[in-house]
């Protein structure tokens, strides 16, 4: 079981280190090629992968964009960037795949320099004047009629079971005035009017869910450990009824016979929400 603490990055973000947004990747492998499949990337096309952590994204990203397309990819963590490059080193691309350490409040591009930009899991991070600066900042170095295309979780779909639900919205509730990850995702669902206040136009966006069932893969069930550490140690930081407490102390004991992952019935469910606009001019 990966140890939460251990999937922060340099920067401090949790969620945020290359092997363990590998093995997300990989647990729900068949849900994000569609949600990149949709966004309308073109061959030929020169992308930003913008957070592209360590990298996962990269593969389908250079098959879409074909031998005649170019990547860029940049992530803030100087660790996720060496793994991408040591990645691009030892597997095949069919198109070029350039690498830079920055941040996207201020990326460190031309302007109109961009076809499409693809941003995955990165605004849970941000607060809302971040989020205004980073799609005002892909608004510039996208050329006009171009793409900006963000996924993002959105945690009011997010469930798992056998487990009273309420305690998870009352979790969320209580936490997201001081863990930003979750009032970023419960942002999510509004990023299209966000998407609008920046300028962009032809905003649309589709909603994708996640659902793992027992018996889990051994990738699964890796990803899906993880994901429930976060809760008991969230529910840990804030004010909730004692019942609700005693539930979460015991999510955390994975070694208890009677803990959910072992249920037959055990299911993990998370919701996604893929926005795309364009950028307004010919």
């Amino acid at each position: 079981m990966t140890d939460y603490d251990s999937t922060r990055t340099s920067t401090g973000h949790g969620l945020s280190e290359g092997s363990y947004l590998d093995s997300h990747f990989e647990a729900m492998k068949p849900e994000y090629e569609a949600m990149i499949r949709s966004v309308g990337l073109k061959s030929g096309w020169s992308v930003l992968d913008a957070g592209c952590g360590g990298g996962s994204f990269l593969p389908l990203l250079a098959e879409l964009a074909g031998a005649d397309g170019h990547i860029s990819a940049v992530d803030l963590a100087p660790e996720n960037i060496e793994q991408v490059d040591s990645l691009v080193e030892n597997k095949g691309f069919p198109c070029s795949i350039e690498t830079r350490v920055g941040n996207l409040t201020s990326l460190p591009y031309e302007d109109n320099c961009f076809d499409a930009v693809w941003c995955a899991n990165i605004t849970q991070y941000l607060t809302d004047d971040e989020l205004g600066e980073v799609l005002a900042e892909f608004c510039r170095v996208v050329r006009p009629g171009g793409l900006v295309a963000v996924k993002e979780f959105d945690l009011t779909a997010n469930l798992f079971s056998p487990f009273d639900q309420t305690m998870i919205w009352r979790l969320y509730d209580a936490a997201r005035h001081h863990i930003p990850p979750m009032q970023g995702g419960l942002r999510t669902f509004q990023l299209p009017t966000w998407f609008k206040q920046a300028g962009l136009i032809s905003v649309g966006f589709e909603s994708f869910l996640s659902e793992r069932k027992a018996p889990l893969r051994p990738i699964e069930r890796e990803f899906i450990s993880t994901i429930l550490q976060v809760h008991p140690q969230a529910a840990a930081s804030v004010d909730l009824p004692e019942q609700d407490m005693v539930a979460w102390r015991a999510l955390a004991d994975f070694d208890s016979p009677d803990h959910i992952l072992k249920h037959p019935d055990f299911c993990f469910r998370e919701g996604h929400v893929v926005v795309v606009g364009q950028v307004p001019g010919n």
